[in-house]
């Protein structure tokens, strides 16, 4: 019997169905670009923020330097550091500071650095040396434009063996910024650990905005597909109604017949899910390489499609579950009579 109902509510009611297959698949297909998306925004936003620079930044306190095993201390704890030796020498009769750093170590947080030649000896572009110049210091390899005070100075090469720096740059992971922060200004009282606000609190806002209006939109999205299911059940209820009755005058239970219907959505609620999981992993690919630059990466964590399903099986169980409290004001004597 229940397959028979199943089966003839496809073969009559093909129109209905198919509007409400359509509603679950596309639900469904956002569903997971949205929960995709949503699962890797906050990495993918926080890498975006590495090109920003160091969200923690330490200063001596009360010396002129502090030691280089902070940054060995902050890697430790899965941040990224970087020292810093200021120094100064002359040129051409005029002062000028002399940065030393690890262009390895420090890579991340001078990604927006525009050089033109090689690293091992920059000139800022302010200083007007050509490359080849010979400095007291070191002979020109490169030149540095940056907007920022690197633009006057002398970069030059940190000796792997150096144990001071005048700063240390640090990358923090967000979510656990405040913690490596307080850890690192425990074990090194010498040090003043500034945390820069610019950097991480744009970065926490923006990651809680984004996430926040993914969900929002999720949750639009399930409305309006919950409304135009719901819809399209109800008119399914009405123009079955004769068999409804039918039912109900042979001892059927109204429980039991609603029971149908919702086998029925649940049914095209697990084929839409399937449906609009496998279109959905592709546009989340798709617009994860657009917004977020990188490979065409597809991300097929089992949670995705579990939460896909289950989603779209408690927005067709609502639908029809208001759709089906119709079969209760259905009398099968007047129906049996034609009225």
């Amino acid at each position: 019997m229940f397959l028979r109902f199943i089966y003839r509510a496809l073969q009559y009611r093909k129109q209905r169905l198919t509007l409400a297959f359509a509603a679950l698949a596309v639900a469904a297909t956002l569903a997971t670009v949205l929960f995709g998306i949503y699962g890797t925004v906050e990495a993918r936003i926080r890498s975006e923020f590495r090109a920003y620079g160091a969200n923690i930044v330490a200063v001596p306190s009360n010396a002129p330097t502090i030691p280089t095993t902070l940054a060995e201390a902050a890697r430790k704890q899965g941040a990224e550091a970087a020292p810093f030796l200021i120094t100064s020498t002359t040129i051409n009769g005029q002062q000028v500071a002399v940065a030393q750093f690890d262009p390895q170590t420090s890579q991340p947080f001078t990604s927006y650095w525009h050089v033109k030649g090689t690293r091992e000896c920059l000139a800022g572009e302010l200083l007007h040396l050509d490359i080849g110049t010979h400095t007291p210091v070191c002979t020109v390899t490169g030149i540095v434009s940056t907007g920022g005070p690197e633009d006057t100075e002398l970069l030059t090469q940190l000796p792997a063996d150096t144990a001071i720096a005048s700063f240390i740059e640090i990358r923090a992971p967000g979510d656990r910024l405040e913690s490596i922060r307080t850890t690192l200004a425990k074990d090194f009282p010498e040090a003043s650990l500034r945390t820069v606000q610019s950097v991480a609190a744009t970065e926490s806002n923006v990651v809680f905005k984004v996430r926040a209006a993914l969900l929002l939109l999720t949750l639009l999205i399930l409305a309006i597909t919950t409304l135009c299911v719901g819809s399209n059940f109800s008119e399914m209820v009405l123009e079955r109604s004769k068999e409804i009755g039918i039912l109900k005058a042979l001892g059927g239970a109204e429980s039991r017949i609603a029971a149908f219907f919702i086998s029925e959505s649940a049914a095209l609620a697990i084929l839409a899910s399937i449906a609009g999981y496998i279109l959905g992993i592709f546009a989340a690919a798709a617009i994860g390489k657009e917004i977020f630059g990188g490979d065409f990466r597809l991300e097929t964590t089992l949670l995705v499609p579990l939460s896909v399903t289950a989603v779209m099986l408690a927005v067709a169980a609502l639908a029809t579950a208001v759709a089906t409290s119709r079969i209760w004001g259905i009398q099968p004597a007047i129906i049996l009579r034609g009225e």
